[in-house]
């Protein structure tokens, strides 16, 4: 992994941005990882996971059917049911999987972030948004799954609290200690507003430069990161300041 990236947002007087301590990336670490333990798929059960993936990835979760995930599998549909119940069972094992590789590298890189970093509110935006980008976040087929997630309904809902908020609650916290002077509210919107830009993103479509009549589209992970963290960081400074300003 190379060095994390360096956005012109520094320690800025009247942000009340200092850094994480100790504690609280020990916190982190100690509890997450002993709520991702949980058994790694066989290889039956990956084979499985990966048609899934890309049956709900194309046809969403009401066009999605058994049948379909078996043909894309090679496998029978008694071999769905048995190893992972229903369909709804099937949707959530897809989602544990890709959120526990996903949450995992948070966490690893979140233990990184050395607390008198100049740039402490960037690296932890770095150490969130990065992952998903990468291999643990499952590519084109993932992205789309994930994009439903935070529009989704009820089921998505649970799944999200379940799956994603625990680590979620862990990088606000890091966000809170390295900003002890913002509001919670603050901390909480500018993480939701992070990953709404990362949702966006993860499709890696040629939009961005299609709109600029640029026809070559730029795919570059570290050059996409480096974007979205300039953009969540200084989202969150301004927002930050604003706070402050009001109470003045």
């Amino acid at each position: 992994m190379r060095e994390a990236i360096v956005i012109g947002w520094k320690s800025r007087p009247g942000l009340a941005c200092n850094f994480l301590t100790d504690q609280s990336v020990s916190f982190t670490l100690g509890n997450m990882n002993q709520a991702l333990q949980t058994q790694k798929p066989t290889k039956s059960q990956g084979k499985i996971l990966d048609a899934a993936e890309r049956v709900f990835a194309a046809d969403g979760f009401s066009g999605a059917g058994m049948k379909a995930i078996a043909l894309e599998a090679g496998v029978a549909q008694a071999s769905l049911h048995y190893h992972f119940d229903t369909k709804d069972g099937l949707y959530a094992a897809v989602i544990e999987r890709r959120a526990r590789a996903i949450n995992d590298e948070r966490l690893t890189l979140l233990s990184k972030v050395a607390r008198d970093a100049p740039d402490v509110v960037e690296r932890i935006l770095e150490a969130l948004l990065r992952p998903p980008l990468g291999p643990a976040g499952g590519g084109h087929d993932y992205a789309r799954i994930f994009s439903n997630l935070l529009v989704g309904g009820p089921r998505e809902v649970a799944l999200v609290a379940r799956l994603y908020d625990p680590t979620a609650r862990e990088f606000i916290k890091a966000l809170q200690d390295a900003c002890p002077d913002a509001s919670p509210a603050v901390i909480s919107w500018g993480y939701h507003m992070a990953i709404s830009a990362l949702a966006g993103t993860l499709a890696r479509s040629d939009r961005p430069e299609r709109l600029i009549g640029n026809a070559t589209p730029a795919f570059d992970t570290d050059a996409i990161v480096a974007r979205l963290v300039q953009f969540a960081a200084g989202g969150l400074f301004a927002s930050i300041s604003a706070e402050q300003d009001d109470k003045a």
